[in-house]
């Protein structure tokens, strides 16, 4: 399904500051993170600093004499840090000597335990503060008695949970300011693509009627940037083509009446050809009749070859009016039914002696014996096809002649076949063989004579009936097929 490119451009505006927001939203989030931890982390060790003394001689004076006034003293220290969670006393064998949190559980032991902390381990007996920071907050400060001895350290256990809640905090404002800023984005990405796309829209729809052939269109875009440049390059444009097509049309009108004038020439010249040819014609067959006296036997040799040329340049002359006749007045068409069948023999005939004297067979096969056309111009037609089949066969080979009907989108069409074997048509010559004098390479009008209209004299009268000629040529095979429908 084809997207429009309004909604692309929404969907890669909507995508690009979604992703900026989402960017934004995790660095606010970080930051946040360590802005906390970096604060917990501070207080906790001015905390440390301006409580570990007080509970360290408070343990020493009230723990065992009168140990409510000591837990009274360490519970008012813990109430001033909100994230302080535990306070523990350890001596330097690391047996816990108070434990706040299991004391105000009201848990106690027979025994003191030992920690199995090895942060705590192995920081109790160093003389300086010690800090760590992963899941919780550890704080271990050694107390030094009013006598300079290091008994005790007390550990300081601090949670990070209002960390958890701090990003909690950010992530809820994230979301409700990029939410907000995502609609106006999207607002405001809208109005910027129908921007776009309005001018765009305006350029293809001018692109349009210009693929439709209306080349006086022109853009209007006043907008001071690049859209204006683009209607302004796009206005000069369809003024170049305007211009070249008024230059095509003149030349287009020239060369029609430089086509017409050489049509009229050839058709001038064939005609005055042809006067003088009749009479040589004439004068051949009055003289092969030895009206004018009895002939020598090379004498009549002579004016066989004298008859065979005149007769073959005729033939070439009645092609040129042909040709001429058919660009100056068109093809008149007088339809009637043809009897395929009688008409192909009657033209193999006047082939015979071409036939036999390069030892060729020709077959034929009729599965539709009739046709509607112009008989005089399908005649023109078959004659071009077989001779052009002969001429270019190879020796004793065959030539198959067929016709037939074929359906096609509920209309019958009769159609011709011809095959020869020789000289293959190379694949990109084949169209250009029904052109005006073409020849397929420069040796072949001396080699077969002829001087290249017989193929477009057929197309010119197949597509005046409505039809199609072709040719296929492969491996040596040449196979020339007309279509024609039928009542045409």
């Amino acid at each position: 399904m084809k997207m429009p490119f309004r909604t692309k451009l929404i969907g890669a505006l909507f995508i690009i500051i979604l992703t900026v927001f989402t960017g934004m939203g995790i660095y606010m989030t970080l930051n946040r993170i360590k802005e906390v931890r970096s604060e917990i982390v501070s207080n906790a060790r001015m905390f440390v600093i301006l409580t570990s003394d007080k509970i360290g001689d408070a343990f020493l004076r009230y723990f065992k004499t009168a140990f409510f006034r000591f837990r009274a003293i360490a519970l008012e220290q813990k109430a001033m840090n909100i994230d302080l969670e535990n306070i523990q006393i350890i001596d330097l064998t690391g047996r816990i000597q108070y434990d706040m949190a299991q004391y105000e559980k009201g848990i106690s032991f027979a025994e003191n335990p030992y920690s199995t902390d090895p942060f705590v381990l192995q920081n109790i007996k160093k003389m300086e503060m010690n800090i760590m920071a992963d899941d919780h907050l550890c704080i271990i400060v050694p107390y030094v008695d009013e006598y300079g001895v290091h008994n005790y350290s007390i550990v300081y256990h601090f949670s990070l949970k209002r960390i958890s809640n701090e990003v909690s905090n950010v992530v809820k404002g994230s979301i409700a300011m990029g939410l907000s800023m995502l609609l106006l984005s999207v607002v405001l990405a809208v109005i910027a693509s129908n921007r776009i796309t309005g001018h765009l829209a305006v350029v293809s729809k001018a692109a349009k009627e210009i693929a439709e052939g209306d080349f006086g269109k022109v853009i209007t875009i006043k907008t001071g940037d690049e859209f204006e440049d683009l209607a302004n390059a796009f206005n000069f444009m369809t003024e170049k083509i305007r211009g070249n097509i008024r230059e095509l049309n003149n030349l287009i009108g020239e060369l029609k009446k430089r086509d017409i004038q050489k049509t009229q020439f050839l058709a001038n010249i064939s005609h005055e050809l042809r006067t003088p040819l009749t009479a040589s014609i004439g004068y051949v067959d009055y003289m092969e009749k030895e009206k004018m006296g009895s002939l020598n036997p090379d004498q009549k040799h002579s004016l066989e070859i004298i008859r065979s040329n005149l007769e073959r340049l005729n033939k070439e002359i009645h092609s040129l009016l042909l040709v001429s006749k058919y660009t100056l007045e068109g093809i008149k068409l007088n339809p009637e039914e043809i009897d395929i069948s009688e008409l192909l023999e009657n033209i193999i005939k006047n082939f015979t002696p071409e036939v036999k004297l390069k030892g060729l067979v020709i077959k034929t096969s009729f599965a539709q014996k009739t046709l509607t056309g112009d008989k005089d111009n399908i005649r023109t037609v078959v004659e071009n096809l077989i001779g052009n089949s002969i001429k270019f066969s190879a020796p004793a080979t065959a030539i198959t002649i067929a016709t037939d009907i074929e359906n096609k989108e509920n209309q019958k069409y009769f159609k011709f076949k011809i095959s020869n074997y020789g000289a293959t048509i190379p694949e990109d010559q084949v169209r250009k063989i029904f052109e005006p004098f073409y020849q397929v390479d420069a040796t072949t009008s001396r080699k077969y004579g002829g001087i290249g209209l017989g193929l477009s004299i057929a197309q010119n009268i197949i597509e005046a009936h409505q039809g199609k000629i072709w040719a296929e040529s492969k491996d040596g095979l040449t196979t020339f097929y007309f279509v024609i429908p039928q009542g045409g």
